[in-house]
């Protein structure tokens, strides 16, 4: 099982391959990679955002650490079967800061022996927080290839 982060260019060239700048109202707003255990190992934000819970100091800490009680069970539960059964799932919870309510739309895809979450944060009334337009610089590295990289290139 891989521990160690991705590079940069790892996160880019797995983002590149599945999203183009015309799909930016679709792109995730982070992604995280966990184990088997339910520990993050790895996050990638493909534009700046404010993390509820710590962005990068997170990693290393369970879901159960780092999610409310009710919200870490549906995760921890949704990650386990996306490993058992190799197949993709989708979990929703409602995080709060203060009274600020957020829908997190996080869809869990396998990977070798660990998930990636694609997560998306909404208001409450399903409008995704974040808008950003094809030309936000920060992804810009979209653009820098013309050929997107093979998504057999991922497997290790």
């Amino acid at each position: 099982m891989a521990t160690a982060r991705w590079s940069i260019d790892t996160w880019q060239d797995l983002f590149r391959t599945l999203f183009r700048p015309e799909h930016v109202a679709f792109f995730p707003h982070k992604i995280f990679r966990w184990d088997a255990q339910g520990i993050y190992r790895d996050c990638f934000y493909p534009f700046p955002c404010q993390h509820l819970l710590g962005g990068e100091t997170i990693l290393g800490k369970s879901v159960k650490d780092v999610l409310p009680k009710n919200v870490s069970y549906s995760v921890q539960k949704a990650l386990r079967l996306t490993l058992r059964q190799g197949l993709p799932q989708e979990v929703q919870c409602v995080l709060s800061a203060g009274k600020k309510y957020t829908v997190a739309s996080i869809r869990l895809f396998p990977y070798d022996s660990e998930v990636l979450g694609f997560v998306t944060d909404h208001d409450m009334s399903g409008r995704p927080l974040i808008h950003v337009a094809p030309d936000h610089p920060s992804i810009g590295f979209l653009k820098d290839s013309l050929q997107p990289t093979p998504i057999s290139a991922f497997h290790r």
